[in-house]
């Protein structure tokens, strides 16, 4: 226990100084982001306001401009968007929350997660308010429509596969066999793989493919 209480301690110990570093550069590249800016018509400069940023060492004030739009009713921080700041937290604290968001089952179980790994303290209810609109854009992008151009793709690979995969009892499926109350243990998922492949080495030994995999639904209990 001593041992472990240790390395925590000498953990945030050094924490402290790289959270300083982190708000001091990053308020001053809000500083050159807010010199540089030219308002869009309609935006009035409201004065400077602070904001708590949160990121992967600690918490630290950051100052920047704020516009306002009278006809849109919209605030704009320029610095909050040029930094890529998510409902205050650092690129790269977004980007881990939404990692533990998706990889665990609950926010509370990520919470927990961050917590115990990093001494990141962040409450459930915070993640998922970070989680959702980034889903949400990620979501989009995903369902963007592919561009046209480009070089046709010579070779072409289609492939497929099925497995079964253990469900819940109440999940079975009666189905006809030897004895009337068997059933089926297992369901089927699909998976479909598309390979397009673009050049090859000297020796064609080696070449360069995109992979589009494909989720198929799985069959009905």
């Amino acid at each position: 226990m001593a041992v472990q209480q240790l390395e925590v301690l000498v953990r945030t110990a050094l924490f402290k100084p790289a959270n300083a570093l982190v708000g001091l550069l990053l308020q001053g590249a809000a500083d050159r982001v807010d010199a540089a800016y030219q308002p869009k018509p309609g935006q009035q400069f409201k004065g400077r306001v602070s904001l708590k940023v949160d990121g992967i060492f600690g918490s630290f004030e950051l100052k920047r401009d704020y516009y306002y739009h009278e006809g849109k009713k919209q605030g704009y921080y320029p610095a909050d968007a040029a930094l890529g700041l998510e409902e205050g937290r650092t690129p790269a604290l977004a980007r881990l929350v939404c990692l533990e968001g998706a990889d665990e089952s609950s926010y509370q179980k990520a919470e927990n997660h961050l917590l115990e790994t990093g001494g990141i303290k962040i409450s459930a209810r915070q993640i998922q308010r970070v989680v959702q609109p980034v889903g949400k854009a990620a979501q989009a992008w995903q369902g963007r429509e592919a561009q046209g151009g480009g070089r046709a793709v010579p070779i072409m690979y289609i492939s497929g596969d099925a497995s079964g995969y253990p469900c819940a009892k109440t999940n079975w499926k009666v189905v006809p066999a030897n004895k009337p109350t068997a059933g089926a243990k297992t369901r089927m998922a699909n998976l479909g793989c598309v390979f397009t492949q673009h050049k090859c080495d000297e020796k064609a030994t080696r070449c360069v493919i995109t992979i589009r995999p494909l989720m198929l639904p799985p069959s009905p209990p």
